[in-house]
């Protein structure tokens, strides 16, 4: 099986090529501007010469003496030595005679070339390549005037063409030097753009990046916790299919229609600003958007020490509530058979004993007592609390005081009609902790008693719930609420505080009155479908 070739490879020998055919291309241009431009300084450099030596007083006198001087070849020698660029400058007069050259045996003889004509006849100014004494040349030509504006001889300056090749050659040679030198730079800069690019994906190839990419993408999807990532400002980044279920979103939109939007969009007064500003990590926290009450953990996302974004993990509260009763539904049940059994025992050890001593009528009554008792709690879960949840933490708890040997009273007035199934899910929570810490603090001794009320209409529940407990002292009474705080040993603290939590997520309130007893009173409102959610006293 053929191996397909590194990305790193593929980056360089691309940006190489790139690089090469960029320099070739632009060579044959930048070698004919050159070539060009050579040529046209040199032609222009000839021709201002010539034309300031035939404008020059000493050249203009000389040639009107008609015979060739000396003072004129010497004055024509000494501009040589000044000038760069210029092979040779002649000054001849209308007949074509020589006045100066530098080869001095040639002054006095006839101008070679045949190509002067025009400015003697003519008084142009022009330039021609011919071919002279010299060799081939380039020439520019300039008539001689004298004060009456009449032609009487001409200067030309010549620049041999072999001299403008060679400075041709000694150009294209810089170029190519500078292209090898370019395209070794953009070879070497390729290889270390590569390297970079390379090493900013981990080292990972492009096949690999897509198998990652997939993976990822399948993993998301398969998790049920809903994932929602942002950048730094709040923008959403990556979203799952489960996040979309949980927040209630439209289940025909993509997850692509959701990316780049801010988050707060979806997840109103969305806590995750604070997770961006401090980088303080949150996890647990109770949220409750779209309806919908979900347990939410959030993480920063650093890049260079820097904040770059948060990522959030939640689950609908619901399911983890109904995971957990799944979870430790053979736990309570074994409990509550036991708590069962030990009650049953007792009343027949109780009944058993009294036989033995003949009191059959006191046995009578005991049995009437405890059936009648049982026949009114009976009479009150089935009757008047028409919640099946809240039924059953009530029974469950009447079986633990029992066994406790507290008093467990459920008033008569009470009723409660079936709850939503989210607020019936915290109410269990709510009243099962409220209970727990009443049957904390009463006495175990037959004296300590715990009373429940819980009353609701169309809008608010009520709950009250007194125990004969220690009185919680002023300075404590919002202290309990706090996460972790406990006046007891051990891993307490927390069932007050997530009674708190559910009932300001639900917008109601918790007082706490103590006077013999210690009394929680609980209000919160109630929305049941086609109904709204308005305030009513309740009707305890």
């Amino acid at each position: 099986m053929k191996k397909d070739m590194k990305l790193q490879t593929k980056i360089t020998l691309l940006t190489s090529a790139i690089v090469l055919v960029s320099i070739l291309v632009i060579i044959p241009f930048i070698i004919s501007w050159i070539s060009s431009n050579i040529e046209i300084k040199s032609r222009t450099n000839i021709m201002n010469i010539a034309e300031i030596i035939a404008h020059s007083e000493e050249v203009v006198k000389g040639v009107e003496k008609n015979h060739p001087t000396k003072e004129i070849s010497d004055y024509i020698d000494m501009q040589l030595k000044h000038l760069s660029d210029v092979e040779y400058i002649i000054v001849a007069d209308e007949k074509g005679i020589r006045y100066s050259h530098p080869h001095h045996e040639l002054i006095g003889e006839k101008f070679v070339g045949g190509d002067e004509l025009r400015a003697i006849n003519q008084g142009e100014e022009y330039i021609s390549e011919a071919m002279g004494t010299l060799g081939k040349s380039l020439r520019a030509f300039t008539p001689i005037y004298d004060n009456n504006k009449k032609v009487i001889g001409f200067v030309c300056v010549g620049t041999l063409t072999h001299s403008i090749d060679k400075a041709k050659k000694t150009a294209y040679l810089y170029i190519f030097i500078v292209g090898f030198f370019s395209t070794l730079v953009g070879i070497i800069g390729a290889f270390l753009l590569a390297k970079n690019i390379r090493k900013s994906l981990f080292g990972l190839e492009p096949r690999e990046i897509a198998k990652l990419y997939n993976e990822k993408i399948a993993i998301l999807d398969a998790i049920r916790e809903g994932l929602v990532a942002v950048d730094d400002e709040c923008k959403i980044t990556l979203i799952n299919d489960s996040a979309l279920s949980i927040l209630n979103l439209n289940i025909n939109s993509k997850k692509e229609d959701f990316i780049g939007k801010n988050l707060e969009e979806f997840i109103p007064n969305t806590e995750i600003f604070s997770v961006l500003e401090t980088g303080i990590p949150e996890f647990d926290k109770e949220h409750k958007t779209n309806n919908t009450i979900i347990l939410t953990n959030r993480i920063p996302i650093f890049t260079n020490n820097k904040i770059a974004g948060a990522i959030a993990s939640f689950r609908d509260k619901t399911e983890i509530t109904k995971m957990a009763e799944e979870l430790t539904g053979v736990k309570k049940l074994a409990w509550s058979l036991r708590a069962q059994n030990h009650e049953f025992m007792n009343k027949l050890h109780t009944i058993s004993g009294l036989i033995q001593l003949e009191e059959y009528e006191s046995a009578l009554k005991f049995i009437t007592d405890v059936s009648t008792n049982k026949n009114k709690l009976s009479n009150i879960l089935t009757k008047n609390i028409k919640d099946s949840s809240i039924a059953g933490i009530l029974l469950s708890k009447y079986n633990k005081s029992d066994e406790y040997n507290i008093k467990f009273m459920i008033d008569e007035n009470s009723n409660l009609e079936k709850l939503p199934h989210i607020i019936s899910q915290e109410v269990v929570s709510v009243v099962g902790n409220l209970i727990e810490n009443s049957i904390d603090e009463v006495e175990y001794d037959g004296t300590g008693y715990i009373h429940i009320r819980i009353n609701s209409n169309r809008n608010e529940l009520f709950i009250k719930i007194s125990n004969n407990g220690k009185t919680i002292p002023l300075d404590l009474r919002e202290k309990i609420f706090e996460q972790g705080f406990s006046t007891k040993n051990g891993q307490r603290g927390h069932g007050l505080y997530i009674v708190k939590k559910i009932i300001e997520d639900f917008k109601g309130t918790i007082e706490i009155f103590c006077d013999k007893n210690v009394n929680w009173i609980v209000k919160i409102p109630i929305y049941y479908e086609g109904t709204g959610s308005i305030d009513s006293s309740n009707d305890s």
